[in-house]
């Protein structure tokens, strides 16, 4: 919420069109005063000088008091607005939607995906009134910046200026240094006086190799607004400094000359004080109460410091002893002041709602129609309407703030929080905490392989955000308090709060029913449904998270839907236990070594069978895969062929751990494993014939003159005329007859261009006689050899 303005009042009434029952007023007050200071002027005098030399001293140390316990609880407002901006920005930036993915996205191509970040960033900018933009920075896989729309940098300065971001502070961090050509030196903050405060936070919030960073800048008018409510009346200064005692904010931006004298003074003063937070500075005639202590921020420690004149306290009261001694020495004249002062204070505090309601009004604009009552409730009616549209922003966002919270809290990233706090976090964001009960569950659907038509191998979040929204509709008629998580990853969780005498887990059981019908209908895919113990408080979910996760993989692989409780024994016990194949394993590595792919696959679908037989856990089967993949990969190295090589680096048995069905492992070893080293296969054998193929060329190359044979090539190499021409056509593409009646044709034909021989000649030069050499030569060229070198001489 925006931090209400104060607004000096004026040292003179406003003369507005309508205020002349209010002088009318003020006549009646004056008269009737006169008569009662006329009476009372003697024991007024004394009364003035009690007044003057007892109270006012007695009401300094009074409101030092007072002013000291009202600045540490504004000055915890504005902590509690800063540490909710940086808790704000860490949120947003661990949101998968800002992780690794954007590295490699195109974001001309997903333009969807695109319009969704631009729209996180506006939502971003309108979560807090102090926020005046939000940025994203992406480094890779080019400087691209959003601020309000996509943009593409193209200016290296501004590129240059925008990657310090990712150079500067630590992972999250506080400057005031804007985006520009680079300055001279390389400090977080007081760059320049008159720059606003940014926060940054690099991304993706858990990697320590960031390519991009947030970018949040605060409005510098509303943040000095905000550092205003530490004086209590609009009067004395006001400012934020670092732990060198530069000025980071002023509640004064248009400070001047003296007003930076007086701040430096008071910087002294509080290297003076620092045992005390609390102390009295007199200035030029004036004493200033101060109070002043520590902002604790996420990489460096601010220290405000307020500074109030006592005078806007014991003024009054002086002014009022001041003219009780008047009066007392003439009391008509000290009447007429006093009957003066005394309308002037009874209209006072009308003049000040104007002021604090119409802060920028102007006579030529206003309706003299209205007097100043109705003006009050022109400006009360349009703070009304203000206040409820920016309620009804808040209730907007408050869905998926609650359901981020709950992922945060599940994972465990709430754990210096203790049971206190997380209750009073879930309250403010409308939980009902108080006598309740909370209940985890989580969802698994399996069958994605089967929707291959429907969708393509890409959309697994698009599956998972459909049936999170089938969570949530059927799950509305069962509870009255749910949250579901969306891991974008065929899985979700939901967490469910009911009171303590409701039972919960015989509904979640009826609701899991009724889950796996709708799903299968509607997706025709198959749900696991892992239903936790209900625990008695927030604290406990993380726990119950893990196991879950753990417990998961003991679900059974057959197809169908299950669901599984928590604590029940008989959902993970297992009547047979399911043996590992060996013989198959041996037919799949044999198949493998003679590079049958085939046959490999052949058996891999009889070994897949075996392994994911009735009673057989999720747990077991990925097991039997591993040991599958490790004797595979010791086969390989056997054979000669380095796994780590063929696999570029991938570790391989993190990615089989990974995938959760029968199915999708099947397609990934055949895919990822046996392919690969099929084709490496394939390629070495074929290299010892290539280098057969490339001597009988080169061989053919040299004595195209003689008589060559295949028979005496084949012989030559030690082997069948039969493997050296299907070796030969395998590794050049034509065959053994092809290649060397191609050499002797380009030989004759440079003969016939280069020389003046005769066609006989040249016959017997290239191996051929004459009538063949003719008949080959027309054959292949279209032409025989006389016109072939008439038409070459004549160009």
């Amino acid at each position: 919420m925006e931090p209400v303005r104060k607004v000096r009042p004026s040292s003179r009434l406003i003369r507005w069109p309508g205020l002349t029952k209010g002088r009318h007023k003020g006549r009646f007050y004056r008269n009737s005063l006169m008569l009662i200071l006329l009476i009372a002027s003697i024991p007024g005098l004394i009364t003035g000088v009690v007044m003057y030399q007892l109270v006012v001293g007695r009401m300094e140390n009074e409101f030092n008091q007072m002013h000291q316990s009202q600045i540490e609880n504004r000055a915890r407002n504005v902590d509690d607005q800063l540490a909710y901006l940086e808790m704000t920005l860490s949120h947003w930036a661990f949101e998968p939607r800002f992780g690794n993915a954007l590295r490699t996205l195109d974001f001309v191509y997903y333009f969807n995906e695109t319009q969704e970040v631009v729209t996180t960033l506006y939502v971003l900018q309108g979560s807090h009134p102090l926020i005046k933009s939000a940025q994203l920075y992406l480094q890779e896989p080019k400087p691209i910046l959003f601020n309000r729309d996509y943009n593409e940098l193209k200016d290296d300065a501004k590129i240059q200026a925008y990657d310090r971001y990712l150079t500067m502070g630590n992972h999250v961090y506080w400057t005031d240094w804007i985006a520009s050509p680079l300055p001279a030196q390389n400090a977080l903050l007081h760059t320049d006086p008159g720059n606003a405060l940014v926060l940054v936070h690099k991304i993706p919030g858990e990697s320590v190799n960031p390519f991009g960073a947030l970018i949040i800048t605060l409005d510098n008018e509303k943040v000095a607004s905000l550092l205003k409510t530490l004086t209590p009346y609009d009067e004395g200064s006001t400012f934020l400094m670092d732990q060198q005692g530069n000025t980071l904010v002023t509640g004064n931006p248009a400070a001047g000359k003296a007003d930076l004298t007086f701040e430096q003074q008071l910087k002294e003063e509080v290297g003076l004080h620092a045992d005390n937070h609390s102390f009295l500075f007199k200035y030029e005639d004036e004493t200033y109460s101060v109070s002043y202590g520590s902002l604790s921020r996420i990489d460096s420690d601010w220290t405000y410091v307020s500074a109030a004149p006592l005078t806007s306290v014991t003024s009054p009261v002086k002014l009022v002893s001041k003219i009780i001694v008047i009066a007392s020495a003439g009391s008509l004249i000290l009447g007429l002041v006093l009957s003066w002062f005394a309308s002037r204070r009874i209209y006072s505090p009308v003049a000040k709602m104007l002021h604090l309601l119409t802060p920028a009004r102007n006579e030529a604009t206003t309706d003299t129609r209205l007097d100043e009552f109705q003006l009050l409730e022109q400006q009360w009616n349009e703070l009304t309407s203000q206040s409820m549209t920016a309620h009804r922003q808040l209730q907007e966002q408050l869905p998926h703030l609650r359901d981020s919270f709950v992922l945060q809290l599940v994972q465990g990233h709430l754990y210096a929080y203790n049971e206190q706090d997380l209750q009073q976090r879930m309250r403010n964001l409308g939980f009902e905490v108080e006598g309740q009960q909370f209940l985890l569950l989580q969802m698994y659907f399996t069958g994605y392989a089967q929707l291959q038509g429907r969708f393509g191998s890409q959309d697994t979040g698009l599956v998972t955000f459909a049936a999170v929204n089938i969570i949530e509709e059927v799950a509305k008629s069962y509870f009255s308090q749910i949250s579901v998580m969306n891991f974008h990853d065929l899985s979700s969780a939901m967490l469910v709060i009911t009171p303590e005498d409701e039972p919960v887990k015989s509904q979640a059981l009826l609701w899991g029913q009724e889950l796996v019908e709708v799903i299968g209908q509607t997706l025709k895919m198959n749900v696991t449904v892992m239903v936790s113990r209900p625990a008695a408080s927030p604290q406990e979910l993380p726990g119950l998270f893990v196991e879950m996760e753990q417990a998961v993989a003991y679900r059974s692989v057959e197809d169908g839907s299950q669901i599984l409780d928590l604590e029940d024994e008989q959902c993970f016990r297992r009547t047979e236990e399911a043996s590992y194949p060996l013989g198959l394993e041996s037919e799949i590595l044999q198949a493998i070594r003679i590079g049958k792919q085939d046959e490999a696959e052949r058996v891999l679908e009889q070994f897949m069978t075996e392994v994911t037989r009735a009673g057989s856990s999720e747990f077991q089967v990925q097991q039997m895969m591993l040991q599958l993949l490790g004797s595979i990969q010791h086969m390989m190295l056997q054979t000669g062929v380095t796994p780590y090589k063929l696999f570029g680096g991938c570790n391989m048995y993190e990615r089989l751990s990974a995938i959760r069905e029968p199915a999708q492992m099947k397609k990934w070893m055949i895919g990822e494993v046996l392919l690969p080293y099929v084709q490496k296969i394939e390629m070495r054998a074929q290299e010892p014939l290539k280098q057969v193929v490339e001597r009988t060329m080169l061989f053919m190359d040299e004595n195209y003159r003689n008589e060559i044979s295949l028979e005496g090539c084949a012989d030559a190499e030690q082997m069948t005329p039969y493997a050296l021409s299907k070796a030969f056509k395998q590794v050049s593409g034509m065959n053994f007859i092809d290649y060397l009646t191609r050499v002797r044709m380009d030989a004759a034909k440079q003969l016939l261009r280069e020389t003046t021989m005769k066609i006989n000649d040249i016959a017997g030069a290239v191996g051929y006689q004459h009538s063949y050499f003719n008949r080959i030569f027309k054959k292949q060229e279209g032409l025989t050899p006389s016109q072939y070198r008439d038409q070459w001489q004549g160009k």
